[in-house]
């Protein structure tokens, strides 16, 4: 009988002597759902996903509940997206279902890109409202040269001009290593709108962007996660998405 409790004790201490992460950090166990060495991509619910990187359903963080780690390498020749070669790049990204023109749509998500990502002069998506016919990007959020951007292809030219006013920017530190919620709605076509709001893990906003008028030829989608170009001496990139909605 002694025997059996004193085992009985051990393993409680056992239990209480796991260790523990600070702060919002958690250990979870995660699922390979690409492993970085194809271009792969599938469907989770009604959400389509595409991966060159790593892409793992579960993470380290408990402010992302249905959380999804994504990871891309260093190396500007590997975790290539097999689709662009000519331009190499490197994607980890979900998207929610393709939307007619006029028809109104409202996501959310949320985003943790750790600080440990960093940035260069090229593109990199983090955000994008992509126009079908086009088969481009017409708005996106950006992550360049230690900046958070929006980028407007539809009344600009994706550069800082967003038609008639400077396209919204912050410090990329506001963005890294916090939980960021992401609120987007609106309409694709010539008589389209985009409402797009980025709040920290207070509530604060980050950064936001509200336009009217022509939002692509026709149907369009909402993208979210990592994409970028790559280049000689990039680091590694680093996040976690989840808890999407609408």
């Amino acid at each position: 009988m002694w025997s059996f409790t004193l085992a009985f004790m051990a393993i409680l201490v056992g239990c209480s002597a796991m260790p523990s992460t600070p702060g919002n950090l958690t250990l979870e166990r995660r699922t390979t759902i690409n492993d970085g060495t194809a271009f792969v991509q599938g469907t989770i619910g009604n959400m389509t996903w595409q991966a060159s990187g790593v892409l793992e359903s579960g993470c380290t963080l408990s402010t992302i509940t249905d959380c999804y780690h994504m990871y891309l390498t260093s190396d500007p020749s590997e975790q290539l997206d097999s689709k662009h070669l000519d331009s190499p790049r490197q994607r980890d990204e979900f998207h929610f279902p393709q939307v007619s023109a006029g028809t109104e749509f409202a996501y959310s998500w949320k985003q943790y890109l750790y600080s440990s990502t960093g940035t260069g002069s090229t593109w990199f998506h983090i955000m994008q409202a992509f126009g079908v016919s086009e088969n481009n990007p017409l708005v996106t959020l950006d992550a360049v040269s230690g900046t958070l951007r929006i980028k407007d292809y539809v009344r600009g030219t994706g550069g800082p001009s967003c038609g008639s006013i400077a396209c919204p920017t912050t410090d990329l530190a506001n963005y890294h290593g916090t939980t960021t919620t992401h609120h987007i709605s609106g309409k694709f076509g010539p008589s389209g709108s985009l409402s797009y709001t980025i709040t920290n893990d207070t509530g604060s906003t980050i950064l936001s962007y509200n336009v009217t008028g022509a939002m692509g030829a026709g149907a369009g989608y909402i993208k979210f996660g990592m994409y970028r170009i790559t280049f000689d001496g990039m680091t590694t990139a680093n996040a976690v998405v989840g808890d999407w909605s609408g």
